[in-house]
């Protein structure tokens, strides 16, 4: 088997990790939960406003990363199937 062929099963297989953990990350972001507090709405809106604040930027830290490994993978990928063209 040609170098050229073995490095592009290599990148080809680090863009599907790449992928699947994108993927990972993607469920997690999809999966955050705003925590409720026994608190009324009424009697503390900026308790209620805050726990939703927090829970989006966590989804959204992990949405950007889910986004950057994606990106990764989309390169990995490309350049195994170049390889394997070769």
């Amino acid at each position: 088997m040609a170098v050229m062929h073995v490095l592009a099963i290599l990148f080809s297989v680090a863009g599907l990790s790449a992928a699947i953990t994108a993927a990972v990350y993607w469920l997690r972001a999809s999966r955050v939960t705003i925590h409720r507090t026994n608190v009324s709405n009424s009697d503390a809106p900026q308790l209620h406003i805050m726990n939703g604040d927090v829970a989006f930027n966590e989804s959204s830290r992990l949405n950007s990363t889910a986004a950057v490994l994606t990106g990764i993978a989309a390169v990995l990928s490309g350049i195994g199937s170049v390889m394997g063209v070769l």
